[in-house]
């Protein structure tokens, strides 16, 4: 099978829209601009949606599995975890810092509208939706499927019951109710933050800034016809504000890594590698298989740029090659499992061999059968696993790659005149025989993918 684009062109491909719109900045095609900003402010959809509908899932398994009881002292763990950065911050007179970063990790959700205000006691935020536990109540996940995503004794949703565990171990290792929520209807909700001292902390326009992403900066600098690029200290500046737009989201990016990685050790811990396997086959591979006939309608061109989008919003560092059949993605890191494993994750929320944060020692097909294997690309076996049993082969992974803290990792997307058939290895990663070609990408999960 002949090559499709030669190095200099997967390069270009492997561009993130931000370089486009910077070229365009420069060239004065304002145009050009805003309908590079409309990709921009939907790169990251996919893998946003994906985050919110597996760590729903997950709070319901452990809820159904174990009961209110169990499921709450294990989200207050997880919640003790992901918080003790902000509290560090709060106890060192930080709280500035602590608060901006604490309301990014929900600007950055899909949907979410924030408005911020501040009074001589609190920071106020608004979130007119809000794009977690909100956006899944207005989607009609709740009422259609309150196994997974309610069935609370206090009514509190599966979500929103994480966001609760967090605000109280900030609250218990402070002292104080220092973040509360108050919940409104279709989704909305009141975010209050009481301030340490009575001086204000953020300047009109910082407060503004506060619950704004970069393209909805970017987008109000241009309607006030602010296209300057050469004053780097202006903070409406759209070429600063452009370069890096990929990762803008970050804070509810890692946020929302670092918490799956979390409720994977928890599922180790409550009933070894054999419940981690189900829990990613019942609330993982569900979402993951929901992309199917997206990804089967697509030609080689298309997937392999809608791939390289999705890397480029998922935080990672990749150069793109191709082989006769397949696209390889060198990830250098990867965005989630591999900056988990080299610890470079925001905030410095995560290191391997802390709490909730062990290693898998035994091999097990849910770990690509490692030993000292990361938890967290679990997750990556399961949706292997997915795709071989009848999927289209678009994002398969290379469990061996990244044996090392440092050492990259291998993405293979399948060309469609050869996606039926692949490296053996990687179904031995994963448990399954060799047979040859691999099952056909109709039948296996039909119902499933019509569930969703």
């Amino acid at each position: 099978m002949a090559r499709q684009f030669t190095d200099e062109q997967l390069a270009e491909i492997a561009r993130p829209f931000e370089e486009h719109a910077i070229e365009a900045l420069a060239a004065g095609d304002i145009a050009r601009v805003r309908e590079l900003l409309v990709h921009m402010e939907q790169g990251q959809a996919g893998l946003d949606a994906l985050s919110a509908h597996t760590l729903a899932r997950k709070v319901g398994k452990l809820r159904q599995d174990f009961g209110e009881e169990k499921t709450r002292d294990a989200l207050r763990r997880i919640g003790a975890r992901l918080m003790q950065t902000w509290a560090r911050q709060f106890r060192a007179g930080e709280e500035k810092a602590a608060i901006a970063d604490l309301v990014a990790v929900y600007k950055h959700q899909g949907g979410a509208r924030l408005s911020a205000s501040e009074t001589t006691e609190e920071i106020v935020v608004d979130l007119a939706p809000c794009g977690s536990g909100g956006r899944l109540e207005r989607q009609g996940a709740i009422a259609k499927y309150p196994a997974w995503y309610a069935g609370w004794s206090d009514g509190v949703s599966g979500f929103c019951q994480l966001c609760k565990s967090c605000q109280h171990a900030l609250n218990e290792e402070l002292g104080a109710p220092v973040w509360t929520t108050e919940k409104g209807d279709d989704g909305h909700c009141r975010m209050r933050i009481r301030k340490q001292g009575n001086e204000q902390l953020f300047a009109p326009d910082e407060l503004a800034d506060l619950s704004r992403t970069r393209v909805q900066r970017i987008q109000q600098a241009l309607d006030s016809g602010n296209t300057d690029t050469t004053d780097n200290t202006d903070t409406t500046d759209v070429e600063q504000l452009l370069r890096g737009q990929r990762k803008d989201w970050k804070p509810w990016h890692d946020f929302g890594v670092v918490c799956l990685e979390y409720f994977y050790n928890v599922a180790l811990e409550l009933g070894g590698p054999d419940y981690l396997d189900e829990l990613l086959a019942q609330t993982y591979e569900p979402a993951f298989v929901a992309g199917f006939p997206r990804y089967e309608a697509m030609g080689d061109e298309e997937l392999v740029r809608e791939i390289a989008r999705t890397w480029n919003y998922h935080c990672a560092d990749f150069t793109i090659h191709e082989e006769d059949d397949r696209f390889i993605f060198r990830l250098d890191p990867c965005g989630s499992g591999g900056r988990l494993l080299r610890g470079e994750m925001w905030r410095d929320m995560f290191h391997y061999g802390e709490p909730l944060a062990a290693k898998m020692a035994s091999p097990h097909n849910i770990n690509f059968n490692r030993s000292n294997a990361p938890t967290y690309c679990t997750h990556c076996a399961a949706s292997n696993r997915a795709q071989l049993k009848g999927g289209p082969l678009f994002f398969l992974v290379d469990g061996h790659a990244q044996m090392q803290p440092g050492q990259a990792c291998r993405q293979f997307s399948y060309k469609k005149a050869a996606q039926r058939r692949c490296d053996p290895a990687l179904r031995e990663q994963v448990g399954l025989p060799d047979t040859g070609a691999n099952p056909s990408s109709r039948g296996e999960h039909d119902a499933e993918k019509e569930s969703l």
